[in-house]
Parts: structure tokens; sequence; C-alpha cells
């Protein structure tokens, strides 16, 4: 049986097999710990965009809401008040973000906020008529402002009175009249690592369109 030949400093050329055995078990640590590098740091960048993108739906749905309501007015002079009606995951309100300065006849649409399953959705209905009252058909023009609405049992709109007083859960009819400030509270689900968390936004807007009697 043949030698292995030494080498001019007597050492054996070739690795033994425990030589090689030690090699792989060093280079799988090494490559796994690369691997969970990698991927925490994917999962690092995954998170940080997910809560950009709630934190971004988030404010815009609240602006969108914020804006109509400081908008709201009534359709005719004062027969039908600026909203609707109110109740924890739904506001519905006349809305004329549109009006011009000075303007005696206003013609606002007709806009509903509502949870659906996860989705905060607004839906619009166009005024029919050149002069009030005016006609409204259905709903259309549905938009999802934000997904993953998570506000569980907390009344994403509420109502209070001028002199402050809270209002019930769920306002409509000639009880509407009195509302005179809405507040949003807006939970949304967004992800901390591998943490599942909520993202709260809350504002009051007030109605600045007082109805003409």
């Amino acid at each position: 049986m043949s030698r292995p030949a030494d080498t001019a400093s007597g050492a054996r050329e070739g690795f033994t097999l425990v030589e090689l055995l030690l090699g792989i078990a060093l280079a799988s640590i090494f490559a796994a710990a690369l691997y969970g590098f990698f991927f925490a740091g994917l999962d690092s960048a995954r998170s940080h965009q997910t809560q950009a993108i709630a934190q971004s739906s988030a404010r815009t749905a609240i602006d969108r809401v914020v804006r109509d309501a400081r908008q709201a007015i009534s359709p005719d002079d004062g027969l039908t008040p600026p909203v609707l009606g109110l109740t924890a995951t739904s506001l519905e309100l006349f809305a004329d973000p549109a009006r011009a300065t000075g303007a005696t006849t206003p013609r606002p649409q007709k806009v509903r906020y509502r949870v659906t399953g996860s989705q905060l959705v607004r839906e619009r209905a166009t005024p029919v008529g050149a002069t009030p009252p005016f006609a409204y058909g259905a709903y259309g023009a549905r938009e999802v402002l934000v997904e993953g609405v998570a506000n569980g049992a907390v009344p994403v709109f509420r109502a209070v009175t001028a002199e402050g007083v809270p209002m019930p859960a769920s306002v409509s009819g000639p009880q509407a009249r009195d509302i005179a400030q809405i507040s949003v509270r807006l939970r949304v689900a967004q992800r901390t690592g591998n943490a599942a968390t909520t993202l709260e936004l809350h504002t009051d807007v007030a109605l600045r369109n007082a109805i003409r009697i």
C-alpha cells in the first residue's frame, strides 16, 4: 500500500476526514450566521415599510374626515342638518369642500365613511338638480382609505354637543342637529419586528358651518 508523500517540511499533503468534517461544520455555522443576519435585516426592512404604510394611510384617512367634517353644511338652508347620522363605525354628512367663499347656495355631496371588515371606506353621492332641495342617488365612488382597522370595541366616531356633552353612540334624525364636534379615533394594525402592534391616531374636529335657519 502506498503512503502519501511527505513535503519538504515533513507534513502530509491533503486533509484528514476529521479535518474535512470540522471545516464543513465551521462553514455551516458561518453560513447560518450570515443567513440569519440577512433575513433579520430583511424582516426589519419589511417591518419599517409596513409601519410607514400604516402611518401614512391612517393620517391621510384622518385628514379626509377632518376636511369633510369642517366643510359639512346643510344642503337646503338648514332644513336638513349637515350631519345625517353617526355611529361607532360610520359617519354620514353633506360636504362641499369646493364651495367658493361667499357662496350663498351650497351644492354639497353626500359623503359616507364606514368601517367594513378591516377597511375604512369613503363613499359619496353627487347632488341632482341646480337648486335645493337636491336629490341624491345611491352611494358610489367607493374609496378604501386605510386597511387593517383594528378598533375593536373602541368607537371610530363619537360626537359631542356645543356644550361639550357626549352624545349617544348612535345619532340620527333631529338629534343630529345637536352635533357640534366629532371625535375620530383610528387604530390600525401594523408590525414592529416580529410583533403585531397597533398604531392609534385621534383628533377632534368642530363643525365650522353653522346651520342656517
